[in-house]
């Protein structure tokens, strides 16, 4: 079955200037990323992972090249001044960080509304829509009023995950989102982002880590700003240990599937 594109990126590149020294990070780049998909970004350290989530995002800029979104209509951002921007990626797109940069300020409930509140809608309507996130993500009634510090770092960035879907995104970007957690909170966070994009909404992540890999149907794997190769494993089906998992024997293919691959590519 064919795919929709949502975005797309043409001749994708980006440098960085040090005094005398250009640094080339992404190299004439192409791309498309499909709706519906969960896209795992892979790759060795310094290899253009995250310059390419925040150039796709619209949180940066490519120094050339084009990045086009499909969203009921053609709009090519990369072209827009930094108020457009920001316009758009309040309208369109979500992130989720690795350092959750939440408001110590202010409430769990109230990080999520004030960004909720960028967006034109009815004010009780978005305030319902955050309960109901949260309660989905498990966060509890009693936690909605603490401040993030007393919250423990999972519930922190479960938080954060709310808020990058507030505004139901076209896409929902994060970058390396349980680099900063535990196992168990690991697990918690990458649970979420699956059950999200099994009801279909796209996701792109940035990752170094096998286990959140497995999460994607497609995983891309990029070496000194290009794309080496990529695989599709189809969606997720659960933990290929779990021995009470019905799926157990279509989830070790996958998992060996993307061992060998991973493995192919130096990783």
């Amino acid at each position: 079955m064919d795919k929709t594109a949502i975005l797309k990126a043409d001749n994708l590149s980006k440098t960085f200037s040090n005094e005398s020294v250009q640094q080339h990070v992404l190299k004439n780049l192409n791309l498309e990323i499909y709706k519906g998909d969960f896209t795992v970004i892979m790759g060795n350290s310094g290899s253009g992972k995250s310059t390419l989530l925040y150039s796709l995002s619209g949180m940066d800029r490519p120094t050339i090249g084009t990045v086009t979104y499909y969203t009921g209509e053609t709009t090519e951002i990369s072209k827009f001044n930094n108020d457009k921007l920001a316009i758009f990626r309040k309208d369109h797109v979500g992130f989720v960080f690795q350092q959750n940069y939440l408001n110590d300020s202010m409430s769990a409930l109230d990080n999520i509304l004030v960004c909720g509140y960028l967006k034109d809608g009815n004010r009780k309507e978005i305030v319902e829509r955050a309960k109901r996130l949260l309660t989905k993500v498990e966060i509890e009634e009693r936690d909605w009023k603490k401040f993030p510090t007393q919250l423990s770092g999972g519930q922190q960035q479960r938080v954060a995950v709310v808020r990058g879907v507030i505004n139901s995104p076209e896409v929902l970007f994060a970058d390396e989102p349980t680099g900063a957690l535990n196992s168990q909170n690991t697990d918690n966070v990458l649970d979420i982002l699956s059950e999200l994009n099994d009801e279909g909404q796209s996701i792109v992540m940035v990752t170094h880590t096998f286990k959140a890999a497995e999460r994607g149907n497609r995983v891309i794997y990029l070496s000194d700003g290009v794309i080496s190769d990529e695989i599709e494993l189809g969606n997720y089906v659960g933990d290929y240990k779990d021995e009470s998992n019905p799926n157990i024997e279509e989830a070790k293919e996958r998992h060996y599937r993307l061992k060998e691959f991973l493995q192919n590519m130096g990783w």
